[in-house]
């Protein structure tokens, strides 16, 4: 007998509080993933220009060739590399560059670069494979490890460092 003469009309304000407190949460959800992608497309960024600064180092070093004036010091020119540094400055222009860039170029990061010389220099490491080895019948002797580190600061994470290696014999 009684209908309700309330008809639903509208949304109520509490029904429409409820679904702006949805929105606001989805839109907070994808800023914070938007941020999160940007933060790590940058880390591989950096990680992949140490590589690149990596690589020129170790294509460098090979140019130089393996000069061994005595048989007791294979690769003397590479031996005299050992536990050398240098910093490499990442350019706004994208290259890397061995001086600091002037006042007109801001600095987009810094590199420290290091060289690592192993046997049979340093004593009796002989890396994993074994430096001298058997490799089609032929004996490898007067073989050297050569290991870049490049390394730069990150503001979260501390210190981070890529490191490529490749062996050289005379």
């Amino acid at each position: 007998m009684f209908a309700s003469r309330r008809t639903h009309r509208g949304v109520t304000l509490l029904e429409a509080m409820a679904t702006m407190t949805v929105v606001v949460f989805g839109i907070l959800g994808v800023a914070l993933a938007v941020l999160a992608s940007a933060k790590q497309n940058r880390r591989n960024l950096i990680q992949a220009q140490a590589g690149l600064i990596a690589e020129q180092e170790l294509e460098r070093i090979s140019a130089m060739k393996c000069v061994t004036p005595a048989p007791a010091r294979p690769c003397a020119n590479i031996e005299a590399l050992d536990r050398q540094t240098r910093p490499v400055w990442w350019s706004s222009n994208g290259t890397p560059r061995d001086v600091l860039p002037g006042a007109g170029d801001p600095i987009r990061l810094k590199y420290d670069v290091a060289v690592d010389v192993d046997p049979p220099m340093e004593g009796e490491e002989r890396g994993s494979p074994q430096l001298v080895r058997v490799v089609a019948s032929q004996t490898l002797l007067n073989v050297v490890n050569v290991r870049v580190t490049v390394s730069w600061l990150d503001p979260d994470a501390g210190r981070r460092a890529v490191a490529l290696q490749t062996r050289m014999s005379p």
